[in-house]
């Protein structure tokens, strides 16, 4: 197994590739911390996977984050792995809402040969532009801050951030969404370049369409349509995307680092 009794600490735990990822890690041999926002859905989930710790956390929140790292420094003095894999594609249901109804709208008017113009910038509030990038991208740096003195003192280590597609390419849809994902990607680089004389490797990968509850909830029409976008015409599973997140934590992927890794069926080829 490729983590026996190593730490691994993973955020958006509780669901979707987060909790995919926790779960294979658990199968590797690791003692996961898994950090969600949701403790009930935390709590439900890794009540049955053994050698895990759940910890309710905001990783909006700077304080709450150096505070679950305290803990692992407590406990264990070290860390292996940290898998960001928390985000959020809109600061709140309202604006999922939205997002979803010009998604639909934009379909419709394909359909009968016509063309919806969505306008998302005009449209989008500080309130919730700052909301999302302190999730997406403000959590990420706060966990990655937290975690390097822990991981340099493991001798070796590794982090995978969680982007996504919309970074690659261009889509339209609230701007916080891609702004915030294409962000990742460079605090991905700049970590990479410190962290690397540590033995610290530092990569993100930026996932396509991916069978989770966040993806199906637009009409199934709708969702066909946009994996008929990839030239593998699949949704990919939670477990494929963990198992390129295990290759990039582990000594099988000690040579990567810096690196935007796509699951997108097809979607982004670089």
């Amino acid at each position: 197994m490729r983590f026996t009794d190593s730490v691994a600490f993973v955020t958006g735990a509780a669901s979707g590739m987060g909790l995919a990822t926790a779960k294979a890690l658990v199968e590797e041999g690791a003692i996961v911390y898994g950090a969600d926002i949701s403790a009930e859905a935390l709590d439900r989930e890794f009540a049955t996977l053994e050698g895990t710790v759940p910890i309710a956390l905001d990783i909006a929140d700077s304080a709450a984050v150096n505070a679950a790292f305290d803990q692992i420094a407590e406990q264990h003095g070290a860390l292996r792995l940290l898998v960001n894999a928390a985000g959020v594609n809109a600061p709140n249901r309202q604006a999922l809402d939205v997002l979803n109804s010009e998604n639909e709208q934009v379909f419709e008017a394909m359909k009968r040969g016509e063309r919806h113009n969505s306008v998302f910038i005009e449209h989008t509030s500080d309130e919730d532009f700052d909301r999302v990038m302190r999730i997406n991208l403000y959590g990420m740096f706060y966990t990655t801050r937290a975690a390097a003195p822990l991981l340099k003192a493991n001798g070796k280590g590794a982090i995978v951030n969680f982007s996504s597609a919309a970074a690659l390419s261009g889509v339209v849809m609230p701007p916080y969404y891609p702004a915030s994902k294409a962000a990742v990607l460079g605090l991905t680089r700049e970590a990479a370049a410190e962290l690397a004389p540590f033995g610290i490797t530092v990569n993100a990968i930026a996932p396509g369409a991916v069978d989770t509850p966040l993806f199906r909830q637009s009409e199934p029409e709708f969702v066909d349509f946009l994996i008929g976008m990839q030239p593998i015409r699949r949704a990919a599973a939670p477990a494929e995307i963990a198992k390129t997140v295990l290759f990039l934590g582990s000594d099988d992927g000690a040579y990567y680092t810096g690196q935007t890794w796509s699951p997108s069926g097809g979607l982004i080829m670089h």
